[in-house]
């Protein structure tokens, strides 16, 4: 049955389900939110938006979506439209999700969050003020493996966090710092949002090294290797890098660890092996990307239609950003750098 909502943004004016939702950015991530959306009744995508025709023209074909604009303004400025799933360049989300709130929209937002911890702040404010639901895309928490790993070990005392791809491509923009953050924050913040999932704990402080790129490399890191101190006390060990992916374990590897039982996740966390006093096997079968997507897109749903607050918000998608900006800090300095996310907050 069809439940009501309250967007205080629209002064508490109720609509019924289910709700109409925008694409802003149609590329391989959007892909994945409206795949997922078709098989689901509490959302209808109503309109797409993206600066080149030719990629909502397509995605309109694919999923039979109504309408297609090259204007985000029309979707900020339609009064039909109660959410938007921004899926765009990294330097856009913050305009993008200060205006969707502006608005009274609610927000889908794609990792990380933004590229400082500032961008982060503006954000919150944003939202905040608004009154809008903001869920960010960390999905790796919603896979089963972590979501058992986190009931079986849940005060883990080392934690180890793996990200090492590929080289990516020259013409990559997320290698772009200023466009996509490059290694540690564009491609690495899954990994930092993720180990600070696994502790439950505030990461406290993080020192660095790292190997420079060679010269003519996109990036400006190779790679880079962080320890990582939480409130908890316990501590974490991070290698980002592109010095090639591992076809076994994929580009993602984590292990933890509690003094009595050990997980070690493999295969996209489609896996997770667990030993000592319980152990156990899970593991997902389907496409490797889609791991956690639907779940957190039906949790993003969920939170719109209910006022609940969603599992992964604002403070998620802040830390992980302020984390990345303490190891470059950290590489910079050549001295442990410490970590206080409820200083943005106060």
């Amino acid at each position: 049955m069809s439940r009501p909502i309250s967007n205080p943004a629209k002064g508490n004016k109720v609509r019924l389900q289910p709700l109409n939702l925008a694409c802003i950015g149609c590329g391989f991530i959007a892909r994945r939110h409206l795949d997922n959306l078709s098989t689901m009744d509490q959302a209808t995508v109503t309109t797409l938006v993206d600066t080149n025709p030719q990629a909502t023209t397509a995605f309109q074909r694919e999923f039979a979506i109504p309408a297609t604009t090259t204007d985000v303004d029309q979707v900020f400025s339609d009064p039909h439209i109660d959410a938007v799933m921004i899926c765009t360049h990294h330097d856009s989300h913050t305009a993008l999700a200060v205006a969707a709130a502006a608005a009274g929209k609610h927000i889908l937002l794609e990792k990380p969050m933004a590229l400082t911890t500032e961008e982060c702040a503006t954000i919150t404010r944003a939202v905040e003020q608004a009154g809008v639901t903001l869920a960010i895309d960390y999905k790796f928490r919603f896979a089963p493996s972590v979501v058992k790993v986190r009931e079986l070990i849940p005060e883990p005392i080392v934690t180890v966090g793996q990200l090492v791809s590929e080289i990516t491509s020259d013409h990559s923009w997320t290698n772009d710092p200023v466009i996509g953050g490059g290694l540690i924050l564009g491609h690495g913040c899954h990994t930092l949002d993720l180990i600070y999932h696994l502790n439950g704990s505030e990461p406290v402080s993080v020192y660095a090294e790292s190997i420079p790129a060679e010269p003519t490399a996109p990036t400006e890191i190779q790679a880079a290797v962080a320890t990582v101190r939480f409130a908890s006390g316990a501590i974490a060990s991070l290698v980002l890098s592109e010095a090639g992916e591992n076809p076994y374990m994929s580009k993602w590897f984590t292990e933890v660890f509690d003094g009595t039982r050990t997980a070690v996740f493999h295969h996209h966390y489609q896996q997770v092996e667990i030993s000592g006093t319980e152990p156990g096997h899970v593991e997902s079968t389907g496409d490797p990307h889609a791991i956690g997507t639907r779940d957190f897109m039906a949790d993003f749903l969920h939170a719109v239609r209910t006022g609940e607050p969603p599992a992964i918000g604002a403070r998620d998608g802040l830390r992980a950003t302020l984390l990345a900006n303490r190891i470059v800090d950290s590489l910079r300095s050549g001295a442990p750098e410490s970590i206080d996310v409820d200083a943005h907050f106060a």
